[in-house]
């Protein structure tokens, strides 16, 4: 997918194009870029993906905060009189670092619909972090591991957990992520595993982060066999909303829109031109024409 911009064309967290849009540095968005030599992007997300100094630039086109991950950004162009708007990933309520989309005035609006079910309308954030951080204070005599993706939402449940007084253990490719987000003046409390601090840490009840791949009731008697003591595992993801998992808790925390949010962005944005991606946007139109018509 490419828009026009200035006698270019931008490709949307795609290669094609005379240059490339990257919103955020999640793998499912950088993987077909690593070779293209332009990419326009926020500086945040050109490290996190390992991208170096590729920044290019369009005179038509500005960024906007996604309130997503470090670095995440919307792109808008203005072309031939007309102004088209892509979000990528985005969140409309502040996370935990007080981020959050800006929703810009558009003619055709571009948009991801991860979660454009009316089933999926998360609690409040503040409501997620304070469940996770009772249930990790509940269960003091246990070793605790959580599941999640080690960019972006491992940094978000370490800083739930730093203001419960917790600092977590984490793997070396989180940390690789953590570091950045470090760089950029994001204040984090981890112990990276493998170190001596991790090695007296976890001589005593610990609370770690994990893949979700590992985060398994399974995993978790290993752990409990090689501890010596009990163990349980949770997953931090807003397909937790509905999904089940082999975990002994699951937190819906969620750095996406979900419905209410992308029925809200289109509606304030003005667009007459609405398209989506990665997801089912009908419901979400359907609801904005409701509204409209109940006004």
């Amino acid at each position: 997918m490419h828009i026009p911009c200035d006698k270019l064309t931008i490709g949307l967290d795609h290669p094609e194009g005379d240059l490339s849009f990257l919103s955020h540095a999640h793998s499912d968005h950088t993987s077909g870029l690593r070779k293209q030599p332009r990419i326009l992007a926020s500086p945040e997300t050109l490290e996190l993906a390992g991208f170096g100094p590729r920044l290019a630039d369009c005179p038509g086109a500005k960024l906007l905060d996604a309130g997503h991950i470090l670095g995440s950004r919307q792109l808008l162009v203005d072309s031939d009189g007309r102004r088209t708007a892509y979000t990528g990933d985005i969140s409309l309520k502040p996370n935990v670092f007080g981020w959050k989309a800006e929703i810009p005035q558009c003619d055709r609006l571009i948009m991801e619909a991860t979660y454009g079910d009316p089933s999926y309308v998360f609690p409040p954030h503040e409501d997620v972090h304070g469940t996770l951080s009772r249930w990790v204070r509940g269960n003091e005599s246990s070793n605790l591991v959580i599941g999640c993706y080690e960019l972006g939402k491992a940094q978000e449940v370490i800083r739930i957990l730093n203001e419960s007084g917790v600092a977590p253990v984490i793997s070396a490719k989180a940390e690789s992520f953590t570091s950045v987000y470090e760089k950029y003046g994001v204040k984090l409390d981890r112990i990276v595993v493998g170190s001596d601090e991790a090695e007296e840490a976890m001589s005593h009840r610990f609370v770690a982060l994990l893949p979700m791949a590992k985060a398994k009731r399974y995993f978790a008697s290993r752990l409990a066999e090689a501890f010596g003591r009990e163990t349980l595992c949770a997953v931090a993801t807003g397909w937790a909303l509905h999904h089940r998992f082999d975990a002994d808790a699951a937190f819906p925390l969620s750095d996406h829109a979900d419905f209410n949010d992308l029925v809200e962005f289109v509606a304030r944005s003005g667009a007459k031109d609405v398209e989506f991606f990665c997801g089912d946007g009908s419901a979400v139109l359907a609801a904005r024409k409701q509204a409209i018509l109940n006004c």
